[in-house]
């Protein structure tokens, strides 16, 4: 009943999002929730715990004046997360009912410009009446695509991914998953397509049936395999040219802004509290990550090499 009640809670806020943002000018694709929920029988029940919401690139700005009209707060700013590898996500959060939304310029996995990737989405679309508002929800293709490449951003430790994932290879057709590939051609993303299905047995089976090579760039390995919360970040700051630029990311690792840190931890999400605590245990977190991170580094980029 709890699942249920939040679940109606969110497409609620959804809805009021999306018409919020529709009233600012901005147009939006609702990408997971409803959008996934379609897979699942009926009475049964998918829930989830924010709204993520795919906006044009050049939307940002909008979209976020009209979220905070809703109360909602900006976890991290641009300015807190200098020189980190740059998130494909927004993400918004109101503390009075603690509802969240993620604001998408792009997905994880996709290579193409932001604004490719919006103009593919907004070409496969469906409305769908939610809380009283049309809402655009992704095609049966462009819903599978997604399906995919939010399991290989999760790895298999995301139980809720798998088994949307698992769903979505028992009921979508092999011609619709043919369709995703397409669009994931088009959209650099079949490495990370394909890493996502190959999380499953019978994902790894439709890969090799669809031809998806099984090559795949580090970034793409490593969300993929579950690698530790570092890794990311080392390959980051082994890609980043100069020793200056690289100095500057180490001490802003080290000695975090708060949305930085917001970003990274749930705990320092938990109000004044938990960003003192989270903080207080920054350095132990750190030290508890480096060296299984740099080891999962270090079979990526081999096993890339």
């Amino acid at each position: 009943m709890r699942e249920v009640a939040r679940t109606l809670a969110l497409d609620l806020v959804a809805a009021d999002v999306v018409h919020a943002l529709r009233e600012a000018g901005v147009e939006s694709v609702l990408l997971r929730g409803p959008a996934v929920a379609r897979l699942y029988p009926p009475g049964t029940v998918r829930a989830y715990v924010d709204v993520d919401l795919l906006v044009p690139p050049g939307a940002l700005g909008p979209a976020g004046e009209a979220l905070l009209a809703l109360g909602f707060e900006r976890v991290a700013e641009d300015a807190e997360l200098r020189g980190h590898r740059p998130a494909h996500a927004h993400e918004w959060l109101r503390l009075g009912d603690g509802a969240a939304v993620d604001l998408h310029r792009t997905l994880s996995g996709v290579g193409a410009p932001p604004a490719e990737l919006w103009a593919a989405f907004a070409r496969h679309v469906e409305i769908v009446l939610l809380g009283g508002v049309d809402v655009q929800l992704p095609s049966p293709a462009a819903t599978a695509l997604g399906i995919a490449l939010h399991a290989a951003h999760h790895g298999p430790g995301r139980e809720r991914s798998l088994r949307d994932l698992a769903l979505a290879l028992e009921l979508v057709p092999e011609g619709t998953w043919r369709a995703a590939a397409d669009l994931a051609g088009g959209l650099d993303a079949l490495p990370a397509f394909g890493a996502g299905l190959s999380l499953l047995p019978a994902g790894a089976d439709l890969a090799e049936r669809l031809s998806i090579p099984s090559g795949m760039p580090v970034e793409v390995a490593l969300r993929a395999s579950g690698a530790p919360p570092l890794a990311l970040g080392l390959d980051w700051l082994l890609s980043t040219p100069g020793p200056r630029a690289k100095a500057g990311l180490v001490l802003r690792t080290l000695f975090p802004a708060p949305g930085a840190l917001r970003s990274w931890r749930a705990l320092a999400r938990r109000g004044r509290s938990g960003l003192v605590a989270a903080y207080a245990s920054h350095p132990f977190w750190l030290a508890r990550h480096a060296l299984p991170s740099a080891i999962a580094l270090f079979r990526a980029r081999r096993g890339g090499a």
